[in-house]
């Protein structure tokens, strides 16, 4: 304001805060020019009134020429031939007629309803054609009592005016207007002032993405390979909102993410991290990169206090709530309980921020990708990008972990110039890092499937005593004998997440009776209890007949040998492949990988025998692209010598790299 307003302000302010004191009107006009009634005035016709946002006007009423009421026309509108004269039209229509007044509120105010076909975007100009309409209904034209000229269009600012106010005092449907139902949302959920203050590992915010991208997986064929593209993965995410570190992930290879993919992610950030072998390039991870457990013992099973999640039932079952609180000893914070809203990317702003973060200095820059929407996609086939360059999901699965790890190591302005490493370094040199850690032995039992069981079986029968577990007969020697046990319950559980040949038997005591195996044809290849429901699920449905001495084997057959590959990649296939390669990385390291590369390539013999040479020499090579596992037809030498030389094409992501 200027001088004279600021002075003007300055001596009304003194003189209320006089008059409240008690000073005499002698006093108040000496000091400040205006006198004790003119003060009282002014507390009581101005500073005394409610403002728009619900408190007291206070000293912002003292303002100079500052208007406190509205207008408010006193006298009949008579438009005059220059159309003059109409000032506060608007209000005394409405105000002389409340029912029109109430039939004008809600056209303004109508919202989209769900279900039905309405119209999104209103214009206002159909709003003042209906306006006039009513006002005609209503006879203001045949009495003479038109409120507006019409002359000038100041009848359809007025009523813009109007709207604007209505729509002011109704923040929802003025957010609904603006944004449309994601800004409801937000409006909603709040700015997040009133959230606790945050302290380290106070509260992890955990989280599914949908990545974007094509990629696909290769199947033995009579010719060589076959590429069919998989449908799009996921990746469940926890990051630690204080120091902004990704604690650990999953990619799922499901078409949606299940609770064991959930409990799989939690186990990730409690677990030491094994990096994978980078095999597209030589420089993908940065000095440092990695999740916590890179910086030392301390740093592995740090618990937190709170899980904040978006709502979706695989997060919130009650597996995944008891876990939580028996082996990390946290609560779920879901929209039924919290302040968090479903669907809202405000409520959880850090991982909601660091998907975006994944997508742009990702999969996104790839010409694979399907953009994060529709319009922003700029790749016209990415389904035949994936084709063409091979882009198998072995290679996503590198590419996920260079950029997660990279991102840890990657400093943030928020943070100080920090990177999240760096910050938890920084935490733990001033001792405000949790102290609390989870029992390693709950941790590994966060995937275990327990089932009270009866014991079958016995001298009655004629046969040896066994168990009904999870769509399997399991039995062996340390039950054999066990006749005592026959017609009793026991506990089985599936302690091993991606083997499930073998379950640990339990007393209802806790006396351990042993280890039990499949029968088969469940006891040949490792595999997990998904994988064998889904299987039993495609035997029931009659598209599997029948599933031989091993079942294992018979679904990668099965999914192999499509007719005409019509069908979509089944994703127990996916996770059969995972669970193979991971064992036959664990019983024959690279060599089994390099024999497998060999197949693919059609590598000269000379060229196999000096790469058996340097795995043997060295057993910390980079292990080369995973592939999948052999066909179960057999197939003799000859076949793999004649089979035709597969080129290898450059990878999206070692372009990538090497820009």
């Amino acid at each position: 304001m200027d001088r004279d307003k600021r002075k003007a302000y300055l001596d009304r302010k003194k003189a209320v805060e006089m008059c409240v004191a008690g000073s005499s009107n002698a006093a108040i006009k000496r000091a400040c020019g205006i006198g004790l009634k003119q003060a009282t005035r002014l507390i009581k016709e101005r500073c005394m009134l409610i403002h728009a946002d619900g408190r007291i006007f206070g000293f912002r009423a003292l303002v100079k020429s500052l208007r406190i009421n509205p207008y408010t026309r006193t006298k009949p509108v008579a438009i005059d031939a220059f159309g003059r004269g109409g000032a506060g039209a608007m209000s005394a229509l409405l105000s002389l007629d409340p029912e029109f007044k109430k039939k004008l509120d809600r056209k303004i105010l109508t919202g989209m309803a769900k279900g039905e076909l309405t119209e999104v975007k209103r214009s206002r100009v159909s709003l003042w054609r209906w306006f006039l309409d009513e006002l005609r209904a209503r006879k203001y034209e045949i009495r003479r009592e038109w409120p507006f000229s019409s002359e000038q269009p100041g009848g359809y600012a007025a009523l813009n005016r109007y709207a604007d106010s209505v729509l002011k005092d109704n923040p929802r449907r003025l957010a609904q207007d603006a944004g449309g139902e994601s800004a409801v949302r937000k409006l909603r959920a709040g700015d997040g002032v009133d959230r606790p203050t945050m302290r380290p590992f106070q509260r992890v915010e955990m989280d599914g993405h949908k990545l974007d991208g094509r990629f696909c997986v290769l199947l033995p064929d009579r010719d060589g390979w076959v590429a069919r593209i998989i449908h799009r993965l996921w990746v469940t995410v926890l990051i630690e909102t204080y120091s902004r570190a990704v604690l650990g992930y999953f990619l799922s290879l499901g078409r949606e993410v299940p609770k064991d993919d959930v409990l799989r992610a939690i186990k990730s950030a409690l677990t030491r991290w094994v990096p994978r072998p980078v095999t597209f390039s030589d420089t993908a991870m940065a000095d440092g990169a990695g999740l916590p457990s890179v910086l030392g013992d301390r740093f592995v099973g740090l618990c937190w206090e709170e899980t904040s999640v978006d709502g979706a039932l695989a997060e919130t079952c009650r597996s995944v709530k008891e876990q939580l609180a028996l082996v990390v000893g946290s609560d779920l914070l879901e929209p039924a309980n919290s302040f968090s809203v479903r669907r809202s990317l405000d409520d959880r702003p850090f991982i909601e921020t660091f998907f975006r973060t994944l997508g742009d200095r990702g999969l996104q820059r790839l010409s694979n990708s399907t953009g994060a929407s529709p319009q922003a996609r700029k790749v016209v086939a990415p389904d035949a990008v994936a084709v063409a360059s091979q882009f198998q999901y072995e290679y996503l699965e590198e590419l996920l972990q260079s950029l997660i790890c990279n991102y840890n190591a990657t400093p943030h302005s928020s943070l100080g110039y920090r990177s999240p490493l760096q910050m938890l370094s920084y935490l733990d040199d001033r001792g405000t890092l949790p102290q609390r850690r989870a029992d390693p032995n709950l941790v590994q039992g966060l995937l275990t499937y327990r089932k009270l069981c009866p014991v079958h079986g016995g001298a009655g029968e004629g046969r040896p005593p066994y168990v009904n577990f999870a769509n399997a007969r399991y039995g062996g020697p340390t039950i054999r004998d066990r006749e005592d046990l026959v017609g009793k319950m026991v506990w089985m559980s599936n302690h091993l997440e991606d083997d499930a040949r073998v379950a640990r038997c339990t007393l209802t005591s806790g006396e351990l009776v042993g280890v039990l195996r499949a029968a088969p044809p469940w006891d040949k290849l490792p595999h997990s209890l998904a994988v064998r429901r889904q299987i039993k699920a495609l035997e029931k449905s009659k598209r599997l007949k029948s599933l031989g001495c091993d079942a294992i084997r018979a679904f990668l057959q099965f999914v192999e040998t499509q007719p005409n590959k019509k069908l979509p990649v089944h994703p127990a296939y996916l996770a059969v492949r995972r669970v193979l390669a991971q064992e036959a990385q664990n019983f024959e390291g690279d060599r089994a990988a390099d024999r497998a590369l060999r197949t693919l390539t059609g590598l000269a013999p000379e060229t196999a025998t000096q790469l058996d040479e340097e795995a043997k020499k060295s057993s910390e090579s980079s292990l080369p692209p995973p592939q999948p596992p052999s066909s179960p037809s057999r197939k003799t030498p000859s076949d793999s010598a004649t089979r035709p030389s597969v080129s290898r094409r450059p990878l999206p992501a070692r372009r990538l790299a090497e820009n």
